[in-house]
């Protein structure tokens, strides 16, 4: 069965997005293909499977203040929240 593709924009922090594309690169890995295989997990899961606990909580928050989420990033700090 062939797939067909479409071109969707999507806005993105531009340094997340930076560091998502190289880490991805180790993988093998670019960011379309990435994004498939998420929307794809998103589709077979609930949410709260598929997501952190305190996921919940940033969603919520994002619905009543989304100018917040357009600030820049500091990548030291996140990558430390990740680990």
């Amino acid at each position: 069965m062939r797939t067909t593709k479409v071109r969707t924009n999507l806005y993105l922090n531009s340094e997340l997005k930076e560091a998502a594309q190289e880490k991805l690169e180790r993988y093998g890995m670019n960011l379309s293909a990435f994004v498939n295989v998420m929307m794809a997990k998103f589709l077979q899961k609930d949410v709260e499977m598929l997501l952190p606990p305190e996921t919940e909580a940033v969603l919520k928050d994002f619905e009543g203040r989304r100018e917040s989420f357009e600030a820049p990033i500091d990548l030291e700090r996140f990558e430390k929240e990740l680990k």
